[in-house]
């Protein structure tokens, strides 16, 4: 399985993310200190960049188009990932 990256506070870890998994739920799996609050798309707390590859949103109440497509934000409570990566997400 491909090993992802996050960057929290500065501390990178590596972390596995199955298909069928929401980021935030594969950080929390590997005790990984995500923000996170509401963990339905509402509140904007576990918002991050994602780069290495495609992914979708299952709920956004929050970040615009522009955040999205221009800057590589998404909601690591909301966010499943369409490809291999390796994926790097940052907390910034």
């Amino acid at each position: 399985m491909t090993e992802h990256t996050a960057d929290v506070d500065g501390t990178e870890y590596t972390f596995p993310w199955p298909a069928d998994q929401t980021l935030l739920d594969a950080l929390i799996a590997e005790a990984i200190p995500a923000y996170y609050s509401c963990m339905e798309g509402h509140c904007g707390t576990c918002q991050c960049t994602l780069t290495g590859g495609p992914s979708h949103m299952l709920n956004n109440e929050v970040l615009s188009k522009y955040e999205i497509e221009q800057e590589d934000q998404t909601l690591a409570c909301q966010t499943i990932r369409d490809g291999e990566g390796p994926y790097r997400m940052s907390y910034e």
